[in-house]
């Protein structure tokens, strides 16, 4: 069985949205809360993340969005969440195009760019923020710069088995994602949406592996 996990965050500043260290919350032991100081800076900010992850709970079990068995899953809702909306990429050699529908479905998921972006993001910024060695909080200018404009962006982030990704944008994504999600219903996959502050920590963000069969109360499927 496939489980698809939706993890949002919003509103919140870039500062707080964007840490040192990898987005990826499997990396921490423990759960770091942000300073207040940090959180009241960013109640006047639209900003809004998702992190979008997958476990594939076999045998054998997979971990990574990108190492699901029926990707259409997840990359039918995104692409229904963008409808209407240009995508465009940053490619595996920092060159940025714009994409048609098909490309950035294959796009999402291969995993195979840098970035991609949903709406009239400015290529430059994209790539700059995008770019391979660089530390995250070096990239918040850039970052703003593509969010400010009114594109979201995504960012390809490392799994176990896969690729997961990381999806910034200027406004809400909860609420639109969970719409589109069940908008296309995926008898395939367990699909979940949780608070992204329960995702610091390595045992609640796998809850797949231990709740699945009774959902904490901050878990929404859908």
């Amino acid at each position: 069985m496939d489980v698809v996990k939706v993890f949002t965050e919003e509103p919140i500043g870039l500062e707080a949205l964007v840490p040192d260290a990898d987005a990826d919350a499997r990396r921490r032991s423990v759960e770091a809360a942000p300073s207040l100081e940090a959180f009241l800076a960013g109640l006047d900010a639209p900003y809004a993340r998702a992190y979008l992850a997958g476990t594939h709970l076999g045998p054998p079990r997979r971990v990574g969005l990108t190492a699901l068995d029926d990707a259409e899953a997840w990359v039918r809702p995104l692409l229904s969440w963008a409808a209407d909306r240009a995508w465009s990429a940053i490619e595996a050699d920092g060159s940025g195009r714009g994409l048609l529908v098909a490309e950035a479905a294959a796009a999402l998921r291969r995993a195979d760019v840098l970035a991609l972006a949903v709406g009239p993001a400015p290529l430059d910024a994209l790539a700059e923020a995008a770019a391979v060695g660089a530390s995250r909080r070096d990239r918040l200018p850039a970052l703003r710069a593509v969010l400010d404009a009114g594109a979201a962006a995504f960012f390809p982030e490392p799994a176990f088995d896969g690729t997961d990704w990381s999806l910034f944008a200027p406004a809400p994504l909860r609420d639109p994602l969970v719409a589109a999600f069940r908008q296309h219903p995926a008898a395939s996959a367990r699909r979940l949406v949780a608070p992204y502050r329960r995702a610091r920590g390595e045992h609640t963000f796998y809850f797949e592996q231990w709740a699945l069969d009774a959902l904490p109360d901050w878990v929404e499927e859908v």
